[in-house]
């Protein structure tokens, strides 16, 4: 088995384990092998002890919320030394308008995580497009983007610069004639975002959000971006996925995570600095 899928498969039992409610152990559990003892955590909201506790924590704390929650694994990626998981937290597992959107970064180091973000958001009862904020919808008529990991990080890696500045045109010169949304309030097609995107960038600057990729990865044609976002007062983490087809952007899901008075930045304590669209994880900026 590659290194890469060990990895994706080291961090698939967290899943499991949560279902199963085996995560209470102070000692001794699935947490214990996975994350080292140093491991640090970042969120939007308060902070976690380091290592293998403050995971016990985060996910000790969505049992309480959601009691005999199950975790159902939507989307992964395993790029370099990272592995990210697009997952709903749910009671009723069968209805993908229930519970919450769950969206983790692991880093590794050898064997074991040595970062880790997190970030979620109550799962809306609906959205514009009428499609959860979970599902795949994008059906390929021709070409797609599997296989094309690197040339989609590339492609959608500028793309993302451009609309992290809030350039409208970028729309017509990255996007697809097809582009299917899984955002609550924003519906279907490029011409929506495109709106979007003149509508934030006319705003004050006070009221107009800034952004900084933190981790960008990318497997077949699926691209990943997390960041660490700020809105006046308001500061944490973000989390966008986008499908490409052709070297088109043609399907999306966020996480948008907010917070008042974040303590965690999200940034990475080995490159605090990182680079907007940046085309390698974590690759610092100049």
């Amino acid at each position: 088995m590659l290194e890469s899928e060990r990895r994706r498969q080291s961090v698939l039992r967290i899943y499991d384990a949560l279902t199963a409610g085996r995560l209470h152990a102070e000692s001794g559990d699935v947490l214990e092998t996975i994350f080292w003892p140093d491991a640090r955590h970042h969120r939007s909201s308060q902070p976690l002890r380091d290592g293998p506790a403050g995971a016990r924590q985060l996910y000790l704390e969505l049992q309480a919320r959601l009691p005999g929650v199950v975790a159902t694994v939507k989307r992964t990626v395993s790029d370099d030394e990272f592995v990210a998981v697009h997952w709903q937290a749910s009671t009723d597992p069968r209805d993908e308008f229930s519970g919450e959107s769950w969206c983790e970064f692991f880093r590794f180091a050898g064997d074991r995580v040595a970062e880790h973000w997190q970030l979620h958001a109550a799962v809306p009862s609906s959205t514009v497009s009428g499609r959860s904020v979970f599902g795949d919808a994008y059906q390929a008529t021709h070409g797609t983007g599997q296989g094309e990991a690197a040339i989609n990080r590339e492609v959608a890696s500028a793309a993302f610069a451009r609309f992290l500045e809030f350039d409208p045109t970028v729309v017509a010169d990255h996007w697809g004639e097809v582009y299917l949304q899984h955002n609550e309030h924003i519906p279907d097609g490029p011409e929506a975002i495109r709106r979007s995107l003149e509508e934030i960038g006319g705003l004050p600057d006070e009221l107009r959000p800034s952004f900084t990729v933190v981790v960008t990865v990318a497997e077949d044609d699926l691209v990943w971006f997390l960041e660490h976002v700020r809105v006046g007062n308001l500061t944490g983490l973000g989390v966008d996925i986008f499908r490409l087809a052709d070297r088109r952007i043609v399907e999306h899901w966020d996480i948008p995570a907010l917070r008042p008075g974040s303590v965690d930045a999200g940034q990475r304590r080995d490159a605090p600095n990182v680079a907007l669209g940046a085309s390698r994880p974590g690759t610092p900026a100049p």
